[in-house]
């Protein structure tokens, strides 16, 4: 009869939610998440850093076994051989650390095998150990099971990496029955393994039980598929609201990977804190606080905080008086504006100052080509009893919005940088806080960004997470508008600042329609997201990596999106007062007769910057068909 029984730990207790391997990579991630600027060119990938432990791993297998012991390693020895490797220069030794964190991440993916329950229970009355094949020692296995709080106690770990001796050569079950002074027959081993914990075993006289091994698919290389499944959070589609929220489902990936490259590149340049612009960061925040709340990254994350920001209740603060020159900055994007679409910009009342317009022969309504040109316009910035008065409320809108900065968000005119993030596509709201911060270094992160109208501050830097120009110029300009209606939050546009408070303006049908449409996709981005996360957790990818999948979603949306998808956004209305003074609404429907034009709705979609949508929206797609043999004949007769 047995006197006791002996348990294989991987995929015998204790399963992972991951391929072995994907431990390992979280680890290389560390590395490079901590320290990337000691490391060499050639381990700034965490694929490179993998590889080389995989061979310093086998290269000490090799040389114990040649002095005598099984081809077994321990991994503090591998991390020591691996830091000399990949690092620039010599440093105090990291292996302690790293095993901690490693330690740490096989948290993150293990759970107790619900198949080895059944078989505790059955051999209650025996003494228990494990015999495991690892590289890591008895205390770490220990800590690991001890995690797991298991109904069982182990009386003792046999680890390989401890004796050198391993269960494949058999000599690590002598080992084992030599200390506990016990016979094969005296001895039962349950394990995944055929040949180590069942032949090998078998051979030695002990009896086993084999437990079912896990097979995962896992390529350890740059551009590895995501394998999550968002299909498990959608909703039977009875209701349009339910639709919406399938779509959100599908955009989610957009959503989380942005903010997932944003707390990456936080914590390689140790940023201590993400400041979300309003409105679209009121969204993208909710990315940041789900990764903080359950990390996939294994360090220490930045904090993240909302600054209620816009164009409008920024650039007049940053105006140092009204000049030519001051005002380019504005007039570089708006070529053609009126004083009344500038005074309303500017967040000023224009009542005070139609003395002044008037004097100079300026009709409040009248558009202006190129301002900068207009005698009139130079006349007035030359007027300095004009400039002068509204340099009293340029002056006044700057100390507002310092007092909104220091009393909500401790943010002052000093040397601490600060960084920002805003969904793009210039970064004007970035601008005007470095002029208005001039002391501060000012980083911004976005979504994507074009050709600035500006010259930069020479105090602000900026990256872009879509930043493969093709995808930039072809799907994302097309469609730049539904992205930035999708993260909507329906919570207005700053203004201006009052007394340390963040004024807002939302338009009635634009906040109704915000919660009509918007907010059910926004629903199934945030649970797909978590989804998402999870995997995260236990597949280590750098934020790189990401964008690939990334791109292809925005090209299947961009040509193939769903009716629900096109209704929002046709739907779409929202407030574009700076520089315009207007909202914009998309247009009403084609009229059947319209449809039936073809010269019509072909001179229609011209002007249209995501023509599928406009096709799909208006049901004309036989223009399709029109367009396809248009191309078809310029490439048939070499015209481009």
């Amino acid at each position: 009869m047995a006197k006791i029984i002996s348990f294989d730990i991987w995929d015998t207790i204790i399963k992972r939610n991951c391929h072995p391997e994907e431990i390992k990579l979280a680890t290389a991630r560390y590395i490079i998440l901590k320290y990337e600027n000691k490391l060499k060119d050639k381990y700034q990938s965490i694929y490179e850093i993998l590889k080389k432990r995989d061979e310093i791993e086998a290269e000490e297998c090799k040389k114990n076994k040649e002095n005598g012991h099984d081809d077994e390693c321990k991994i503090e020895e591998v991390f020591k051989i691996l830091q000399k490797e990949i690092f620039k220069e010599e440093m105090s030794d990291i292996s302690a650390e790293l095993l901690k964190e490693e330690i740490e991440e096989e948290k993150r993916a293990i759970y107790i095998n619900p198949e080895i329950l059944p078989i505790f229970e059955k051999y209650k009355n025996l003494k228990m150990y494990c015999i495991s094949d690892f590289y890591m020692g008895a205390d770490s296995l220990k800590e690991l099971l001890d995690y797991l709080n298991l109904p069982i106690k182990i009386e003792k770990i046999y680890s390989s990496a401890d004796y050198l001796l391993n269960k494949r050569s058999g000599n690590l079950y002598k080992k084992a029955e030599e200390e506990l002074k016990i016979k094969p027959e005296d001895h039962i081993h349950v394990g995944d393994n055929q040949y180590s914990d069942i032949e090998m075993a078998n051979s030695l006289g002990i009896e086993t039980i084999k437990t079912t091994k896990t097979e995962f698919d896992f390529v350890p290389e740059k551009g590895r598929r995501f394998n999550f499944d968002l299909s498990c959070v959608k909703k039977e589609e009875k209701t349009k609201k339910d639709k919406l929220f399938n779509n959100g489902v599908d955009l989610a990936p957009i959503l989380y990977f942005f903010g997932y490259s944003i707390v990456e590149y936080a914590i390689k340049n140790n940023i201590k804190k993400v400041y979300y612009a309003t409105r679209e960061g009121e969204t993208f925040i909710k990315i940041h606080e789900l990764i903080k709340q359950n990390n996939p990254f294994g360090v220490e994350l930045p904090d993240c905080d909302i600054i209620e920001v816009s164009r409008m209740g920024t650039f007049s603060a940053s105006l140092k008086e009204f000049s030519i020159t001051e005002l380019l900055r504005l007039w570089s994007q708006y070529r053609t504006q009126s004083m009344k679409a500038l005074f309303k910009t500017l967040a000023i009342d224009i009542e005070p100052y139609k003395p002044f317009l008037g004097k100079y022969d300026l009709i409040p309504e009248e558009n202006i080509i190129d301002p900068w040109f207009d005698l009139r316009v130079q006349n007035l910035c030359a007027d300095k009893e004009f400039t002068d008065k509204i340099q009293v409320e340029l002056d006044r809108k700057r100390s507002e919005l310092l007092e909104y900065f220091e009393i909500k968000k401790q943010i002052t005119n000093n040397e601490e940088p600060m960084f920002m993030v805003d969904i793009g596509w210039r970064g004007t709201i970035q601008d005007n806080l470095a002029h208005i911060f001039t002391n501060k270094q000012i980083g911004g992160y976005y979504l994507t960004l074009y050709d600035y109208y500006n010259l930069q501050p020479e105090n602000t830097f900026k990256i872009s997470y879509i930043d493969d120009k093709s995808i930039r110029d072809n799907e994302v300009a097309s469609m730049i508008t539904l992205l930035e209606w999708i993260y909507n939050p329906g919570t207005g546009s700053v203004i201006e600042y009052k007394q340390g408070e963040a004024i807002r303006k939302a338009k009635t049908e634009e906040t109704d329609i915000v919660k009509e449409y918007i907010k059910p996709m926004q629903e199934g981005m945030f649970e797909a997201a978590k989804v998402i996360n999870e995997y995260m957790k236990c597949h280590p990818y750098e934020a790189y990596e990401t964008k690939q999948y990334v791109y292809e979603l925005i090209r299947k949306i961009k040509t193939n999106p769903s009716k629900e998808l096109i209704e929002a956004y046709y739907s779409m209305v929202f407030n574009d007062t700076f520089g315009t003074a207007e909202y914009v609404e998309k247009d009403d429907k084609l009229t059947t007769m319209q449809k039936l034009n073809i010269f019509k709705c072909r001179d229609m979609l011209r002007k249209e910057t995501w023509k599928e949508a406009f096709i799909i929206h208006n049901d004309i797609e036989y223009m399709n068909a029109l367009t396809g043999a248009k191309s078809l004949a310029r490439k048939m007769f070499g015209k481009q």
